[in-house]
């Protein structure tokens, strides 16, 4: 929230989002006061990302008790939407995780943009499913590719969307990682150390089977639990580095984008994360994706 704030203060066109907030670390009235407040320093410009987090996110991290997150974020949502409005009726939610009672307040301004998106983030079938049912779109998890998204995640969206009753598709602004480099071994590199992070985790786990992935992951898991960083970037083979990953070289980047992201995703989050990576390196990459695939106009 402040890097968002501050990023506002000093920009006039760039949209902004949260890509994946985690969501049950608010209540969901600080989650809408400070999405409103960044709507204000940036109106219409903002879009909120909300995500529940892995249980290790939940449990270990933060030590809540927490069944049932996905139901707990679609309540969420329903709230933060409802304080939106408080200009014009009360909020009175009772729900099976949260409640809460708000006078109307007309003398409160509305938010500036008419309405501020919500997307929900995740991979898995159930959030998918909720994500088609309530949300204005879907954030797209790193683990993802092409064949994925049109043969699981697109109808799932829709099976949530059609049991809620809505019409139309919910748009995926799917995450790409991405690693730019003059150097395309080290490109390669920074690339599979980043499929090789999201490898271990088992919200990948429907992504893997999928393609049929587990024995490179079950090896990547292993170098993990021995926290061996270039073990795990090592047992990451060709095939699954081309299927999940932009890399190379600036025109090598290029080509790899286009043949299986360019139209998958309704807007594409090229995306590069800078763990396991030097942070000389992670900014250069980040400089790079800018220049590589948006150019700078006066």
């Amino acid at each position: 929230m402040v890097s968002l704030a501050a990023v506002a203060a000093v920009t006039e066109r760039i949209r902004l989002g949260t890509s994946i907030a985690w969501a049950l670390g608010r209540t969901p009235i600080m989650l809408a006061t400070d999405f409103r407040s960044l709507d204000e320093l940036a109106p219409g410009r903002v879009s909120m990302g909300l995500g529940t987090g892995n249980p290790q996110v939940i449990e270990q991290w933060h030590g809540l008790d927490a069944p049932h997150p996905v139901a707990r974020l679609v309540e969420i949502v329903d709230i933060v939407r409802q304080a939106w409005r408080v200009h014009e009726r009360p909020v009175a939610f009772e729900g099976k995780f949260y409640r809460c009672h708000l006078d109307a307040d007309p003398t409160l301004p509305p938010p500036g943009a008419d309405t501020l998106p919500i997307l929900l983030a995740g991979g898995r079938r159930p959030l998918l499913r909720q994500a088609g049912a309530v949300a204005d779109g879907l954030v797209g998890m790193p683990m993802c590719s092409a064949a994925f998204v049109e043969q699981y995640v697109r109808p799932t969206l829709a099976e949530g969307t059609e049991a809620a009753g809505r019409e139309g598709a919910v748009p995926i602004r799917g995450m790409v990682i991405t690693a730019v480099d003059d150097d395309a071994t080290r490109a390669r590199r920074a690339a599979a150390m980043q499929v090789a992070i999201y490898a271990t985790r088992r919200s990948a786990d429907p992504l893997l089977r999928f393609y049929g992935f587990e024995e490179p992951a079950a090896a990547i898991r292993e170098a993990f639990a021995r926290r061996d960083l270039p073990g795990m970037a090592a047992a990451v083979p060709d095939r699954m580095l081309g299927v999940l990953a932009v890399f190379g070289t600036p025109q090598e980047a290029r080509e790899r984008y286009r043949a299986p992201f360019e139209t998958v995703y309704d807007e594409p989050l090229l995306y590069a994360s800078g763990k396991g990576v030097p942070a000389a390196a992670f900014r250069a990459n980040l400089q790079a994706i800018c220049e590589v695939f948006a150019p700078a106009r006066s």
